[in-house]
């Protein structure tokens, strides 16, 4: 019984040595490459290999500090380091190719998934989990296009979507920051990446 009450303070203020966790880092130091050579450049899959396309626009790095801060404020588990200048329809288009820091890491792109999860209404330290019934579906496009289809209808709102892209040497992922809008519609199949 003595061993157990030494032991619990000293188990708190090891706790409290561990260093902060992501959501405490400024998106600066979450969102950066790692320093190493070549390819392992890559091995963080923070998205800085390869180059995604959603309704026909780029991802593009999300810089803005108090942006960051609030998302990370809400735990989903991502480090969220990319982001969408305008809303994108719920039934998007998304397409992938090797591009970046290291773009023969990830090689020719064989598939895109997706784990979707939505922050309106979430509140800083709430946990969320992915939706369930939401995926990517092969659009049939020959240049590689997946689409996003979900059981029930997805409501207008502020999402994370974490593409994974799998190609044919290795995978990276890009969690993305999001505006859903079920009133906007997606490209037609071949106009959702840019030529």
């Amino acid at each position: 019984m003595r061993t157990e009450t030494r032991i619990a303070p000293l188990l708190s203020a090891l706790l409290l040595a561990v260093p902060a966790f992501s959501a405490d880092k400024p998106q600066s130091q979450r969102c950066a490459p790692n320093d190493a050579q070549g390819e392992m450049k890559c091995v963080n899959r923070n998205g800085h290999c390869a180059e995604l396309t959603i309704d026909g626009m780029k991802s593009v790095p999300l810089k803005d500090e108090a942006t960051a801060a609030r998302v990370h404020a809400i735990k989903h588990g991502e480090d969220v380091c990319w982001t969408l200048s305008k809303p994108v329809s719920t039934r998007l288009r998304a397409s992938a190719k090797a591009g970046g820091i290291f773009p023969s890491f990830v090689g020719k792109i064989e598939k895109l998934s997706v784990n979707v999860y939505r922050l309106e209404g979430a509140r800083p330290g709430e946990r969320l989990g992915a939706l369930t019934g939401v995926g990517l579906t092969a659009d049939g496009d020959p240049g590689g296009v997946w689409r996003l289809s979900s059981e029930k209808p997805l409501a207008k709102g502020e999402y994370v979507l974490v593409f994974r892209i799998f190609g044919s040497g290795n995978w990276d992922r890009q969690a993305v920051l999001v505006s859903l809008d079920p009133e906007l519609k997606p490209p037609p199949a071949g106009k959702a990446s840019p030529k």
